[in-house]
């Protein structure tokens, strides 16, 4: 695993730990590989009940690690890095097992999304959340702006995404995207409680549970002609962003620490 961005500890329930303090645990190529084998590790583990992801040092996740967005976007990289980033959270949506987030500190940007795609979540009270992306330019998928409008509802999405409003942890269990909030050192021992507590239950019925769960927030009643216009339309859009100047100007500014310049272009 190289860095070994992601420590495993398996048992019947795995635990898995965003092992980056030093980053704030921002997200690598190499820590989006180890959660991607760790999650394909577990799912073939017939002990395994569930799944914990929680973050080493102060944080969950800053977000997207800068220098490889940085050379994605300049690269005319920027929307394949978005799809590379789907594909892991895909795999957490589509894991057998229920996975719980423990979310202290700060959950931002890819990491409060990673957040989004887990089953559970517990935050400590005062935890931030939020997705910067319009403070970089960047666009997130589709498939991430529908996790969090079910999540959290449209305004509340608008909120989160065209503002890059943060929230805390208490404020985020309010509006639906954790289970619950706990003060910051409960967090872990919190999580490890829900991941026993779902693994207690009936396998086959957590399993089959989490399927529905998932098919009714991606079909809710949209046909599917319609919905393939509307992901073609956002994906033009989303491409044309990826590739302009403005997320290299915002991307450029984070680094100098001054006031980004954009230019809608």
């Amino acid at each position: 695993m190289g860095e070994d961005a992601v420590r495993s500890e398996p048992g019947v329930v795995w635990r898995l730990t965003l092992n980056r303090p030093a980053a704030r645990n921002a997200i690598s190529p190499a820590m989006r590989r180890g959660l991607l084998h760790a999650l394909g590790e577990a799912a073939g583990d017939p002990a395994c009940r569930a799944v914990t992801i929680v973050g080493a040092g102060a944080d969950f996740s800053a977000g997207a690690d800068l220098d490889d967005l940085a050379a994605a976007v300049e690269g005319d990289g920027g929307m394949e890095y978005v799809r590379s980033f789907d594909e892991l959270l895909l795999a957490v949506e589509q894991q057998p097992q229920p996975v719980i987030a423990g979310i202290v500190g700060e959950a931002l940007g890819a990491g409060c999304l990673l957040v989004l795609a887990c089953d559970l979540a517990v935050a400590a009270t005062d935890a931030r959340l939020g997705i910067r992306a319009t403070r970089l330019g960047v666009v997130v998928s589709f498939e991430m702006v529908e996790r969090l409008v079910s999540a959290a509802g449209s305004k509340r999405a608008a909120d989160l995404l065209d503002s890059g409003h943060e929230i805390s942890g208490e404020t985020a269990a309010e509006w639906g995207l954790v289970n619950r909030a706990v003060p910051a050192a409960d967090v872990h021992d919190a999580a490890d409680a829900l991941a026993r507590r779902v693994a207690s239950r009936a396998p086959l019925t957590v399993r089959a549970s989490k399927r529905g769960i998932r098919a009714v927030a991606e079909y809710r009643g949209l046909d599917r002609f319609t919905e393939g216009h509307r992901v073609a339309d956002f994906d033009m859009m989303a491409a044309e962003a990826m590739t302009g100047d403005d997320v290299k100007e915002g991307l450029a500014a984070l680094r100098e620490r001054r006031r980004p310049e954009f230019r809608g272009r």
